[in-house]
């Protein structure tokens, strides 16, 4: 990766604006050469849960991060904290077959219970709000109903609503009691705290090789460091390819886009998704002011393909801006004149078949990755980090996100 290759920040969220997070690109640091055990690239919410498991099991690691910890992706998301990752069990069955669509339900169960427990010892505001899959046409309907039955059938946890749950024109419901909302920057930023690693920020990675001239072991360069590791794991997302060709055809970068209101009074307490998960929406509670919250509301991909399927940037669109209020406009009408405060938008990684993938670099011994998760890095990340840790250290397979997988 060049350095010339990290984007300028085109917009800013409310997550790294509420913790004041620090704009910092390039690093103005002299170069130095720093050996470590473990060289972690990328400070976002894998990046961070990857130093956590490397201090708790006494490994010695540091981070690089091309801008800042949580100045990505995981700090511009809509901090849900939710079970499933598809848009409904039904799919995520029929995609993947009953048995990997159980096990990865209940990985995300345990990722949220894992995450709300740290987050619950760190001081990261989080809330066990419930969440709700809304359908807004008949095929999403359909596929509540079904997605309903099999739940049940499987044993997880959700109440399912035929009708319309809240009166606002949605067919149905599925209502999910044990979800809940995070604040994803400050956990992002929390757990890399508490791993004690060195993070060296504005600190893009610019090659990585066999350290053939330093005994053995890997080279690691960047703009601020020359790292000589043992062990190395690329925790870079939407931003692999630029590190190493293997991702080229694997990890494709998608723009997705948010906008939050002025506080405003509290009228959908919970998480909600709709329309296939290509809409998402919550209010985040306003510190300090009982019964307001900022409506958040995000997506609108799906009708601006074109343009959101081939950035890496963090700009807005007038269009997907304007999608996201008509939304509001529609569903929440009492919300549609609320001031907006901030736009942002976030680039993710996504992956032929909608899973992660962990593994080695098949050219380079040592390197090990942990990428690709369309979207749901929030939902996933810490227990698919803890499988590619298990991967790096112990050897076990990472099973269902084994990144060698045949993928149509």
């Amino acid at each position: 990766m060049k350095a010339d290759d990290v984007r300028s920040f085109a917009s800013v969220s409310y997550w790294q604006q509420s913790i004041g997070l620090p704009l910092t690109e390039q690093s103005e640091e002299e170069h130095v050469h720093i050996e470590t055990d473990l060289c972690i690239v990328g400070g976002g919410v894998i990046g961070s849960s990857i130093a956590w498991f490397a201090r708790q099991a006494g490994i010695d690691a540091l981070v690089l991060e091309a801008r800042q910890p949580a100045l990505g992706a995981t700090g511009r998301n809509a901090g849900m904290a939710l079970c499933g990752i598809a848009d409904s069990y039904a799919s995520a069955v029929e995609t993947y077959g009953r048995a990997t669509a159980r096990e990865l339900w209940q990985l995300t169960i345990d990722n949220r219970e894992m995450m709300f427990g740290l987050a619950a010892t760190l001081g990261v505001p989080h809330q066990r709000c419930g969440s709700w899959l809304l359908a807004d046409c008949p095929e999403e309907a359909a596929a509540l109903t079904e997605s309903a039955r099999l739940l049940r059938e499987d044993g997880f946890e959700h109440n399912f609503h035929p009708g319309d749950p809240f009166g606002r024109g949605f067919l149905a419901g599925l209502h999910r009691p044990s979800d809940g909302v995070i604040h994803p920057a400050h956990f992002n930023r929390a757990l890399m705290d508490a791993a004690g690693v060195q993070v060296m920020a504005g600190s893009p990675v610019t090659g990585i090789r066999t350290n053939a001239d330093h005994g053995s072991g890997l080279r690691v360069e960047s703009v601020g460091a020359t790292i000589h590791a043992r062990r190395v794991l690329l925790a870079t997302n939407a931003y692999s390819s630029l590190i190493h060709p293997f991702f080229q055809d694997k990890v494709l970068p998608r723009r997705g886009q948010i906008q939050v209101t002025e506080p405003v009074p509290l009228v959908f307490p919970v998480a909600g998704y709709s329309h296939f998960g290509y809409y998402y929406f919550r209010q985040v509670a306003e510190p300090g002011q009982p019964g307001m919250g900022r409506w958040l509301m995000g997506g609108a991909r799906h009708l601006n393909f074109a343009a959101e399927n081939q950035f890496t940037d963090e700009s807005t669109s007038d269009k997907v801006q304007a999608d996201l209020a008509a939304y509001t406009a529609q569903y929440f009408p009492e919300l549609a004149n609320a001031p907006i405060s901030h736009r942002w938008a976030g680039t993710m990684g996504f992956t032929q078949d909608g899973l992660p993938l962990v593994g080695e670099l098949p050219d380079l011994p040592g390197v090990f990755y942990c990428v690709g998760f369309n979207g749901h890095g929030m939902g996933l990340g810490v227990k698919v980090a803890e499988r590619a840790f298990g991967m790096m250290t112990e050897g076990a397979h990472p099973g269902i996100f084994d990144g060698a997988r045949e993928m149509g």
